[in-house]
């Protein structure tokens, strides 16, 4: 435990008591008295009057500690007691860290047993009991916490010793020596996000220890999900500023139990509580900021605030705000604070979803209609911020949605993005491809069926040398080839939905391919390589005996039927953007193809 600050004492008893930045304001029951403390230099620094004081609060910036006005309390038939001139500060985080320091995680270490003997796990008790004894010291009156706390401490949590205030600073907790009860509660709700983290850091700790995890969870678990109800009327819940200041505190169980009680609380939060939440929050966000004030505190705040607000409670809180503020142009900020799969998830609905389908939400009419517009922006814009997420979300939502209607919205999307910003799925074309083909898996007739048309629109765009050269189908033997970066052509089928075999040819990453009218022959091009290959492909003999393998290419075995290379010079050099517009085969008949680059073209037969 360390000893922040000491702060001597007064003739008069303590009246009120605020923080802020860094400073101490101490005012007295003594009309005339109030002192003003430096807590970033440790010194006074001057009285004044209780009038200055006030006016001094005015000003804003300020957060005050409840202090009660009654005499010293004293325990058993002891002389020790407490007034309200002492006060202590003490740092959760350091205190945690200093009782655990002699503690070994290794899982083979003897101190990570049940030995209640063990010197290391006593000391480390000794330092952490005694603040949590107090701190549970709340005088609630409910029996099964109170059960709780003797299984934990040995005691029940009602009258034991005089209970604390707890104010949060700077990480710290502050204790002054005041009554406390269920009345406690009410006061504020940085007061409660202050002492409900301390206690729930603390019992963090001690879930450390094997023989007492089942109880400080029971503990944490109780007081998050039923302490409101016990207090009832008047219960402050906890604020999401104020938890969120300790979002990456350098003590991990301070750390976790903020974020655990933030959660609770966010989904505790009624439609109307999330909408006002957003509402005021949106315009603290960096994106709406002066660029000296992108960085300050109180935009970082709002982004943690607001996004996980709108991540649980995205059909509830006007929709412009979530597709717009929170994702067109903040979420490569806010995406490493909230789940970021989960808001993508609820902007892939709304950009899909009709405005009648929206009008039961209570939203206003007249942003309906610009809901999926804003949200499809909102999209695009995460596409290219963060591909990986984007792909892994969008593939995974193929593959297993949460119901056929999803999918099928999802596969919409696609096809939307391919129109808009191909080059955003280029990199992972075959990821994209494979989980559309087996969406149309035949055993799931349901299934295939209702996802049947947006499918075909996808590799209709995709395929047909309308966005993607790389990429055929060939619409009578329902066959698709895809060439890869590295230059490996992989057929399927979509009348069974599955991968039929690979053709390994080219060593480069391929620029085009292209079936033949009749589909039995495969033309594939590769710029990086200056060369064009013909694949055999259509059904043979050996095919029925030998399902999955490659066809027979002639002589040569599994290596191309034939081999074509080139020269274009600097013609043939261009980026990948260039190769979608300006990289194509054309078929004059079954068996003579052409493959245009820029103005050049390059005729040869297949056969």
């Amino acid at each position: 435990m360390q000893l922040l600050y000491l702060i001597p004492g007064a003739t008069s008893p303590l009246e009120r008591l605020c923080l802020g930045e860094d400073n101490l304001l101490l005012i007295y029951a003594d009309a005339s008295k109030a002192r003003l403390w430096d807590l970033k230099t440790q010194e006074f620094w001057r009285s004044m009057t209780k009038l200055k004081a006030e006016e001094l609060l005015e000003q804003g910036g300020w957060f005050e500690v409840y202090v009660e006005h009654e005499g010293p309390r004293f325990t058993g038939e002891t002389c020790f007691g407490f007034t309200k001139n002492v006060l202590v500060f003490i740092d959760v985080g350091e205190l945690i860290r200093t009782g655990m320091t002699n503690i070994s995680k290794k899982p083979s270490s003897p101190l990570a047993t049940t030995d209640l003997g063990s010197p290391a796990i006593l000391k480390a008790w000794m330092y952490l009991h005694p603040i949590l004894f107090a701190c549970l010291a709340m005088q609630i009156s409910d029996p099964d916490f109170d059960e709780l706390c003797l299984g934990l401490l040995g005691s029940r949590s009602t009258g034991v010793v005089p209970a604390c205030s707890l104010a949060g600073y700077k990480g710290a907790i502050t204790l002054s020596c005041t009554p406390f009860d269920r009345s406690a509660w009410t006061r504020s709700s940085e007061y409660n996000s202050a002492l409900l983290l301390a206690i729930l850091s603390l019992l963090k700790a001690g879930s450390s220890f094997e023989e007492w995890d089942s109880l400080t969870s029971q503990i944490s678990t109780y007081l998050i999900n039923n302490l409101y109800q016990i207090v009832g009327d008047g219960f402050k819940f906890p604020s999401l500023d104020a938890l969120t200041s300790h979002w990456f505190n350098s003590c991990s169980e301070v750390k976790q139990s903020a974020r655990s009680l933030f959660g609770a609380e966010v989904e505790r939060l009624s439609e109307k509580q999330a909408c006002d939440i957003v509402d005021e929050g949106r315009y603290r966000l960096p994106s709406v900021q002066p660029e000296s004030l992108k960085d300050a505190p109180y935009s970082a705040t709002a982004l943690v605030v607001v996004g996980h607000v709108a991540a649980e409670h995205y059909t509830s809180i006007p929709t412009e705000v979530l597709a717009i503020e929170l994702c067109s142009v903040g979420f490569h900020v806010w995406q490493h604070y909230v789940d970021a799969v989960n808001v993508l998830r609820a902007l892939f609905e709304l950009a899909t979803t009709s405005p009648a389908k929206k009008e039961g939400t209570g939203a206003a009419p007249s942003s309906t209609s610009t809901v999926g517009p804003q949200a499809r922006s909102a999209v695009l814009q995460i596409a290219s911020t963060n591909t990986p997420l984007f792909m892994t979300t969008l593939t995974m939502d193929i593959a297993n949605p949460k119901s056929v209607e999803h999918r099928r919205s999802v596969m919409q999307l696609i096809a939307f993005i391919i129109k808009k910003k191909p080059l955003v799925l280029y990199p992972n074309l075959t990821r994209l491809v494979e989980a559309v083909i087996k969406s149309l898996d035949p055993n799931i007739a349901a299934n295939r069926e209702a996802v049947m048309d947006p499918a075909v629109e996808i590799l209709g765009h995709v395929a047909w040398g309308i966005r993607f050269p790389t990429v055929d189908f060939h619409k009578a033997t329902q066959r698709l080839a895809l060439g890869t970066n590295e230059g490996a052509v992989i057929m399927y089928d979509l009348k069974t939905a599955t991968r039929l075999y690979v053709l390994e040819g080219h060593k480069k990453r391929l620029t085009a391919v292209s079936f033949s009218p009749d589909g039995r022959r495969l033309v594939t091009a590769s710029l990086d390589e200056s060369v064009v290959m013909v694949w055999k492909v259509g059904s043979s003999f050996t095919s029925f005996f030998n399902p999955g393998a490659p066809p027979r290419q002639g002589g040569t075995g599994t290596e191309a039927y034939k081999v074509y290379p080139f020269n274009l010079g600097d013609e043939a050099r261009m980026t990948v953007a260039g190769t979608l517009d300006w990289v194509a085969f054309e078929w004059t008949n079954d068996r003579t193809a052409r493959l245009k680059i820029r103005d050049s073209a390059l005729t040869f037969a297949t056969t």
